[in-house]
């Protein structure tokens, strides 16, 4: 029998990142029936195809296809944003949170599905959903539920969020990333925060560069019918320091982008 290693390290680079990811562990599910395991490779290359190094940029000048648009869909309009992972770009985000929630920005777009998945770094399934599309262009929100296992402290884990453009052809997705690590505080400025306001947990949170947990709580104070007029600044100021595109705002009547 061949060694592994050494057929992955002798085949195409595309071929190997497909058996590569047929043999990864994923997220536990009741085994398959016996007729299936001749194509379970096939359902997962199609249902996980590797996702893109990093957030795509802006699209340039010249009428170009933004790279974020499915097939299908028209061109985005000008210095409207990409669809984007609200995740900080050159550092794992940081979160106090055993099940933190994540946003991603979905511009315009006629698919009906995105498939979010979440993955530890040696690549292993922690939890995977399917989320319906509507009304786009939209902030979506996701929660790690209950049943999920919480984050351990230290881990950097990756999350994904694909549009599923053609649900016969998953490699016509359109795929961001981001990174996300549990930390811990001393109890002392902890308990600091869980006495604190809401704006002023926000404020905590900035300052032990938290950003998950300030971004979810921003995101559920602008949506709320009492809007501080100044969490519009300081929710650009947290996209900006996260390298994120600060385009991306919250009509507060309707919880969609301006």
């Amino acid at each position: 029998m061949l060694d592994l290693k050494f057929l992955l390290h002798n085949i195409p680079v595309g071929i190997a990142l497909v058996l590569e990811l047929a043999i990864a562990p994923g997220i536990a599910s009741p085994a398959p029936p016996q007729s299936f395991l001749a194509s379970r490779s096939t359902i997962l290359a199609q249902s996980n195809p590797p996702p893109p190094p990093k957030n795509p940029g802006r699209s340039s000048a010249g009428g170009r296809r933004d790279p974020s648009n499915c097939p299908q869909d028209t061109e985005a309009a000008p210095n409207s944003p990409l669809l984007t992972a609200l995740s900080p770009t050159t550092k794992p985000g940081l979160t106090l949170a055993e099940r933190p929630t994540f946003l991603v920005y979905v511009p315009k777009t006629s698919a009906k599905n995105a498939e979010f998945s979440l993955r530890s770094r040696d690549g292993r399934g922690v939890y995977r959903t399917t989320v319906a599309l509507t009304n786009t262009p939209n902030l979506v929100n996701l929660t790690l539920p209950a049943q999920t296992p919480p984050l351990a402290v230290g881990q950097i884990y990756t999350w994904s969020f694909a549009i599923i453009c053609n649900p016969n052809d998953r490699l016509n997705d359109r795929f961001v990333t981001g990174t996300v690590q549990r930390i811990a505080l001393d109890p002392t400025r902890l308990r600091q925060i869980q006495q604190a306001s809401p704006k002023e947990q926000v404020m905590l949170y900035q300052q032990a560069d938290v950003w998950y947990d300030a971004l979810a709580l921003l995101f559920e104070l602008k949506r709320s019918p009492v809007n501080d007029p100044s969490s519009s600044s300081t929710w650009r100021e947290l996209l900006q320091a996260g390298g994120v595109d600060t385009l991306i705002d919250i009509n507060p009547e309707k919880g969609n982008p301006r």
